[in-house]
């Protein structure tokens, strides 16, 4: 399905989702997905990294995903930890908010260095910007031969 038949389903899809607090299973939804799909396919996994351990998991089912599709990770800028870094210190928590924030940063960048040496594509883009980063994205890859 192509178009803008795909595009209702998967909004009729998405719409259905529920939020729920437990975790993701990224690799049986991975390995699942990976099964269902007949040909190779653009894979696009909204995501964040919440920890290590998780970004780890995410990371080998995604670098299984590779050996028949194209994987593009889509992530938000964390604009509110780089605030608290461009922040000028006015109180010692504001030194430690920024030494936190400076390490989840590079935790993150670390993460994402990974995906793109596995070959995994990522896009990375700030709340505002990121509907319009995605749609380029996706344009320019398909005039891409």
């Amino acid at each position: 399905m192509t178009g803008a038949r795909s595009f209702a389903s998967l909004h009729r899809t998405a719409a259905e989702l529920d939020y729920a607090a437990q975790e993701s299973n990224f690799t049986l939804s991975l390995v699942t997905l990976d099964q269902r799909l007949q040909r190779r396919s653009l894979i696009i996994l909204f995501s964040e990294f919440t920890d290590p351990t998780s970004a780890e998991l995410m990371l080998s089912a995604a670098a299984r995903m590779l050996k028949r599709h194209r994987v593009l990770f889509v992530l938000f800028r964390d604009v509110e930890l780089e605030a608290f870094l461009e922040a000028r210190p006015e109180s010692a928590d504001d030194v430690i908010r920024a030494n936190v924030a400076h390490a989840l940063l590079r935790e993150r960048r670390i993460v994402i260095e990974r995906l793109k040496r596995l070959g995994i594509e990522v896009l990375e883009a700030g709340p505002d910007d990121l509907a319009l980063a995605l749609a380029e994205r996706y344009v320019r890859d398909r005039e891409r031969p």
